[in-house]
């Protein structure tokens, strides 16, 4: 049987993460990444992420809470393993603050995160421009750390 010869296009966060899965799911085959840019140069680069989901309007809710519940748990089985540092994956606590209290208080993604809760009056006094807030413990992808990680990944299996 012939191998599988597979073009991924891009090297972002988003075509190294698809390199290193279809090579999990495709094993033997023979990927090339297509890219005008590699890291340190690519827009992935230049972005952190705090993983916190978006509603877009024709994505069931559901399917965004799957895709939510996906990504927070390989991202989470990374922060907790002993590569966490050089993958630039890691857990963190903060707050989600509002002007205006939202139209859902609590978020569909509300039990995927670790900890949500709504925040105290007394919180919510250190932040005097705003009437509604949200704490959580999430995870933050340093993106240029976490790129160099995922290249090694399909490197490794080109």
């Amino acid at each position: 049987m012939d191998t599988a010869r597979i073009a991924v296009v891009g090297a972002g966060v988003i075509g190294l993460s698809t390199a290193v899965c279809i090579s999990k799911l495709v094993p033997g085959c023979s990927i090339t990444i297509i890219s005008d840019k590699f890291t340190p140069d690519t827009t992935s680069d230049v972005a952190a992420g705090m993983l916190i989901p978006h509603i877009y309007p024709d994505t069931p809710i559901h399917t965004l809470k799957r895709w939510f519940q996906d990504t927070f748990d390989h991202l989470y089985a990374i922060a907790c393993s002993a590569e966490a540092a050089d993958a630039g994956v890691h857990l963190v606590s903060g707050w989600q603050i509002f002007r205006s209290i939202p139209a859902e208080e609590v978020p569909f993604w509300a039990d995927v995160v670790l900890g949500f809760r709504k925040m105290t009056e007394a919180e919510l006094k250190k932040f005097p421009q705003h009437v509604f807030g949200q704490a959580f413990t999430t995870l933050k992808c340093e993106t240029s750390a976490y790129l160099s990680w995922l290249e090694k990944r399909a490197t490794a299996v080109m």
